[in-house]
Formats: structure tokens, C-alpha cells, sequence
């Protein structure tokens, strides 16, 4: 038999627990809610520049008593992918001449040519390319006039040819 006390009303203590939880767990969930209504992540990425040149060696051989006329003496790749473009330099060591150790042998003027550029009296050039993740195949040619009177020995020139990004 159950008792009650007078004048107290009766109430189900099933309901109260649950009607708690419920008010509990909402009143847990809107202050988790009000942390923010939007986020954001910020993603970037990084391409670094990079130039490249190959240069092939045709290992050709110069005519220097009959001349010879756009002998290709090399071939260059280029690639860059500077969005502003890049430059190709070519700079001969001897200024645009061949020189023998010879005893007597002077220096020979030649004309260099770079992806039909030619360049100055000094045997160096500079080219502006435009950027691309593309290579460029290039050919360095030589011109030089017949000398038959050329001292015997070897004669020789060094052309480096440089990239850089604009």
C-alpha cells in the first residue's frame, strides 16, 4: 500500500528526470552552437620558379682556311615558368674570337648566331622569351671567314649560355 502526505500533489518522478535531461542536454547544445555559426580554412599552395637550359655539344669541327657559313656548333633546351618571361644570355669567353696558343697565330673573328639572333661584335646576345611550363629547342650556329694565311694550330672559344627568370 502507498501512503501520501495531505495536501501534496502526486507527481510521477519518471517525467521529472526526463523533462531535466531534455532541458539540460538542449541548454548543452545551444552554448556549444553559439561558438560560431561559420568557419573558415584557408588553403594555399606554392609553384617555385624554375629555369632551366641543356646545352648539346654538336662537337663540329670549323673550316678556319676556306670559311664556313651557319655551322650549328650546339643545341640548347630552354625552359622556364616565370610568368613575367625570361632571358637567355650568350657571352663568348674570347669576345667573338677563336684563339690559338700558336707562336705567331692571332685571333680570329667569328659571327655567332642564337635562335637566329646574331650578336654583337663581342660574340654576346640577350633574348626575352616568354614564360611557359613548355621547352624551347634552340640552335647556336658560327659563320667565320676563309683565312689562308691562318697560323697552324688549334684554335678555340668557350659560349656559355645562361637563363634567368624576369
Amino acid at each position: 500500500m502507498s501512503q501520501h502526505l495531505p495536501n501534496t500533489p502526486h507527481v510521477h518522478a519518471r517525467g521529472v528526470c526526463l523533462a531535466l535531461t531534455v532541458a539540460t542536454t538542449l541548454a548543452l547544445a545551444s552554448s556549444a552552437w553559439a561558438a560560431g555559426a561559420t568557419g573558415a580554412i584557408h588553403i594555399s599552395a606554392t609553384v617555385p620558379t624554375v629555369c632551366t637550359v641543356a646545352v648539346t655539344d654538336s662537337n663540329a669541327t670549323l673550316d678556319l682556311v676556306n670559311g664556313q657559313n651557319a655551322v650549328t656548333v650546339g643545341s640548347v633546351t630552354e625552359q622556364c615558368n616565370a610568368g613575367n618571361g625570361y632571358t637567355v644570355s650568350v657571352a663568348s669567353a674570347n669576345s667573338g674570337t677563336l684563339k690559338s696558343g700558336a707562336t705567331g697565330s692571332s685571333a680570329v673573328a667569328y659571327n655567332l648566331t642564337y635562335d637566329n639572333t646574331t650578336a654583337a661584335k663581342n660574340g654576346s646576345l640577350t633574348t626575352d622569351r616568354a614564360g611557359s611550363p613548355d621547352s624551347r629547342q634552340s640552335t647556336l650556329a658560327v659563320s667565320l671567314p676563309g683565312n689562308n694565311q691562318a697560323v697552324a694550330g688549334q684554335y678555340r672559344d668557350t659560349v656559355t649560355i645562361s637563363i634567368a627568370a624576369k
